[in-house]
């Protein structure tokens, strides 16, 4: 019979406006209220940290999915009509573990096994017009290195208004969940399926959502 020996996962979800990435910066001119001094925002509804806890043969092969476990609801005010556009992004941190592609070690127990990679964690955004990016499809960080960015609303070259809920034309302009909850609000899942190769030991990354304006 094989042995299991315990192994977590934390995940802390952060949002921010304006940090590492080149891409969560704001532009100088803004025709959005900015984040960070104005009334534009997003609001995280759920808790700011998920815990996978994996204690059985059954969960190690299955894996474990969360659902539900951040929701995101926007609010974007406009400086000057009809010119506000922004993106919805999200990007994974390891608190700058070395080397690079691994999760935070926190405390492992033993020697035999492999430090998990960031590409273990799966997340799928959904909403009820299904315009994000692989809308309802889970998705992992593909190039499996800090900062490695998905989006939820790419960088668009027009302005699609509130109204539109159409995938093919994300809504991507000024505009409130209170107002058009389904456009301006996205629900992400996680799923983890660990397998029997990871050393035993509690990880932890980061997932920083950023809302950004496109000039």
């Amino acid at each position: 019979m094989r042995r299991v020996s315990n192994i977590a996962f934390i995940i802390i979800f952060l949002c921010i406006n304006n940090l590492h990435a080149q891409v969560c910066t704001n532009p100088v001119t803004s025709n959005c209220s900015d984040a960070i001094s104005g009334t534009s925002r997003f609001y995280m509804t759920t808790p700011g940290n998920v815990d996978f806890v994996f204690s059985d043969i059954k969960k190690y092969i299955s894996g474990q999915t969360i659902s539900g476990a951040t929701q995101l609801r926007l609010r974007i005010d406009e400086i000057n009509p009809g010119s506000c556009k922004w993106r919805l992004l999200m990007y994974i941190d390891n608190n700058n573990t070395l080397p690079p592609n691994q999760w935070e070690v926190l405390n492992t127990y033993g020697s035999a096994g492999n430090v998990p990679e960031l590409n273990l964690i799966q997340v799928k955004v959904y909403n009820g017009c299904g315009t994000p990016v692989s809308s309802g499809t889970f998705q992992i960080f593909a190039g499996n290195n800090q900062y490695d960015i998905l989006d939820i609303i790419p960088s668009l070259p027009n302005i699609n208004p509130a109204g539109t809920c159409n995938s093919l034309n994300p809504t991507n302009g000024a505009g409130s969940y209170l107002t058009n909850y389904n456009e301006y609000s996205f629900t992400i899942d996680y799923r983890i399926i660990p397998g029997f190769t990871l050393r035993p030991g509690t990880y932890q990354i980061k997932i920083h959502f950023c809302l950004v304006e496109i000039p």
